[in-house]
């Protein structure tokens, strides 16, 4: 089970771990570059794990109070 946000969000840190592996290749013309994209890969995966933790508790108690409300 998987939101556009959840894909959106992978997608988006899939195609900067390749950037930032491709520019890794020279470090010294990139620096500027590299500094720039650890950071944005770290904010993305902080949001992509909050996310998913977020989700999985709602998803996993979606119907875990059902039976108390009859």
């Amino acid at each position: 089970m998987s939101s556009e946000y959840e894909h959106n969000v992978g997608k988006l840190l899939a195609e900067k771990k390749a950037r930032l592996e491709e520019i890794a290749k020279d470090p010294e013309l990139h620096a500027d570059e590299i500094k720039m994209l650890s950071t944005e890969l770290e904010t993305l995966q902080s949001l992509f794990e909050n996310y998913n933790l977020g989700m999985n508790v709602f998803r996993r108690a979606q119907g875990g109070r059902a039976g108390l409300r009859e």
